[in-house]
C-alpha cells in the first residue's frame, strides 16, 4: 500500500514525461515559423505584406479549434487526440517544403494552426488527469517549461538555419520541423494512462449487495470505486461559468503582454537604444519566467493561489509603468527579470486554478479556455496597441497595458480569488 502510495504521488511519471515531450517538438515548431515565416513569404512571394495574413490564419484556426478539442476530448479521451494534433502537424511541416505560392501556403498554415490547436488543448488537459492533486500547480509549472523553453531557443534554431533566406535554407528548416513534430508524435503513441485505466475499470467485477445479489442503479454509486456523480456546472461552448471571470483575469494579462512582445523593438528605436541588444530582454525575461516555474508551482499547492497572483499582476502592472521611463537599455533588461517572474507565476497558478474549480469530465474544455484566453488577449492587444502607436505615440502602450493589469488584478480580487469563490459557494451563488 505505501509503494502504490508513493508512485501516486510521483510527479515526474512516466506519462508525464511523455506528454511534455509530446507537446515539446510542436512548441519549438511555432516558433520556428513564428519567427521566419514573414521571410519565407517574401522569398516565395515577393511581398512581405502577406505574412499578416498566414499569422491570421494561423491564430484564427487554433483559437477555433481548441474549445471543439476540449470538448471531444472530454468525450473521446485525450490521448488520441495528443496523436491526431501531432501528426498534423508532421504532415503540414513537411508540406511547406512543397509550397508553391501563396493560396497553397496559407491551406498548409490552417491545417499547421489545426493541429496545433488539437495537440496542445488536449496535452494541457491530459496534465491534470495524471499529476497528483496536490501537486498540480507545480505539475502545470514545470510542463509551461516546453513552450518557455521553445521560446527561448525556437528562434535561434530557425534563424541559423534559414540563413540568408534562400528556398533551400527553408526546405532544410521545414524537414527539421518535421522531425521535431515526428518525435512529438511518437511520445504521444506511448502515453498509456488512459488504456490503463480503462483495463483497471474492465477488471473490476460488477458490484454485489451485502446479501450477494447484483445492485441495482440506485445502490451501484455507494459500493462503486469511482466518486458518485454530483452533477455538472453550467457551460457555454464547454466553458464553465464558473471559471468565466478567471478567463478574463487571463485574456487581460496577455493583452497588457502584448506591448511586450510586439512592440518593445519598436519602443527602444524611438529611445536610440541598440537594437541587436534588445533581445538581451527576451531572455532575462525568459530566464525569470524559468525560474518562477520552478520554484513557486509548489508554494501555491501549499498556501493556494492568491498568494502569488495578486503580487503577480501587481507586478506586471508595476513594470508596465516603468517601461516609458527607461533612461537605457540597461533599465529595461533589468525590468525583464521582475516582469518574467510575475508572468512565470500567474500563468500556472491560473491554470491551476482554472482545472480545480471545473468540473473533472471537462477538463479539455477547461484547458481550451485557458488557452483561448490567452490567445484572444494577445490576438485582440496587438492591433490595438498598433492604432495606439500610430495616433497617439508608443509611451501610451504601457500606459495602457498598466491600466488593463490593474483592471485584471481588480477582477481577480472581486470576483476569481480563492478567497472570493470560497464565499460565493459558501453562499449559494456559484
Amino acid at each position: 500500500m505505501k509503494t502504490e502510495e508513493k508512485r501516486d504521488s510521483k510527479l515526474f511519471s512516466r506519462d508525464y514525461v511523455l506528454i511534455m515531450t509530446a507537446v515539446m517538438g510542436t512548441s519549438f515548431v511555432i516558433y520556428f515559423f513564428f519567427s521566419t515565416m514573414s521571410l519565407f513569404s517574401d522569398t516565395l512571394t515577393g511581398g512581405a505584406a502577406y505574412a499578416g495574413y498566414l499569422s491570421l490564419a494561423y491564430s484564427v484556426t487554433a483559437l477555433v479549434v481548441r474549445p471543439l478539442s476540449g470538448i471531444i476530448s472530454d468525450k473521446y479521451g485525450r490521448v488520441r487526440m495528443i496523436v491526431i494534433g501531432a501528426a498534423l502537424c508532421t504532415v503540414s511541416s513537411l508540406l511547406y517544403s512543397f509550397t508553391t505560392g501563396l493560396v497553397l501556403l496559407l491551406m498548409i498554415r490552417v491545417l499547421n494552426g489545426i493541429g496545433m490547436g488539437i495537440n496542445h488543448t488536449c496535452a494541457g488537459a491530459a496534465v491534470p488527469d495524471i499529476v497528483p492533486k496536490e501537486k498540480l500547480a507545480q505539475g502545470i509549472g514545470i510542463f509551461g517549461l516546453t513552450m518557455t523553453l521553445a521560446q527561448a531557443i525556437g528562434p535561434l534554431i530557425a534563424i541559423a538555419i534559414v540563413a540568408d533566406g534562400e528556398l533551400s535554407n527553408f526546405r532544410t528548416l521545414f524537414y527539421v520541423a518535421t522531425a521535431f513534430c515526428g518525435i512529438s508524435f511518437i511520445s504521444g503513441c506511448f502515453i498509456k494512462y488512459e488504456r490503463e485505466a480503462k483495463r483497471k475499470r474492465t477488471a473490476i467485477p460488477e458490484p454485489q449487495s451485502p446479501d450477494g445479489q447484483e445492485t441495482t442503479d440506485a445502490n451501484r454509486g455507494a459500493l462503486s470505486v469511482q466518486a458518485p456523480e454530483i452533477g455538472e456546472a453550467k457551460a457555454f461552448f464547454g466553458i464553465e461559468l464558473q471559471i468565466l471571470s478567471l478567463f478574463f483575469v487571463t485574456m487581460l494579462v496577455f493583452f497588457s503582454m502584448s506591448g511586450i512582445l510586439t512592440f518593445l523593438t519598436l519602443f527602444a528605436k524611438t529611445r536610440g537604444f541598440q537594437l541587436e541588444y534588445v533581445g538581451l530582454f527576451f531572455l532575462v525575461n525568459s530566464g525569470g519566467t524559468l525560474l518562477s516555474r520552478l520554484l513557486f508551482g509548489r508554494l501555491v499547492d501549499r498556501r493556494g493561489g492568491d498568494i502569488v497572483i495578486i503580487p503577480g499582476i501587481i507586478v506586471v502592472a508595476a513594470c508596465m509603468l516603468l517601461v516609458p521611463l527607461a533612461p537605457s537599455l540597461t533599465f529595461l533588461v533589468c525590468i525583464a527579470l521582475p516582469y518574467g517572474i510575475a508572468i512565470g507565476i500567474i500563468t500556472p497558478a491560473i491554470n491551476s486554478a482554472v482545472f480545480k474549480r471545473c468540473s473533472p469530465k471537462r477538463r479539455g474544455s477547461a484547458s481550451a479556455s485557458f488557452l483561448m484566453a490567452v490567445d484572444i488577449g494577445i490576438s485582440l492587444g496587438t492591433p490595438i496597441m498598433g492604432l495606439i502607436v500610430d495616433y497617439v505615440g508608443i509611451n501610451w502602450v504601457y500606459w495602457l497595458s498598466a491600466a488593463v493589469a490593474a483592471a485584471a488584478f481588480l477582477i481577480y480580487l472581486l470576483r476569481a480569488s480563492d478567497k472570493s469563490y470560497a464565499r460565493r459557494n459558501r453562499v449559494g451563488d456559484g
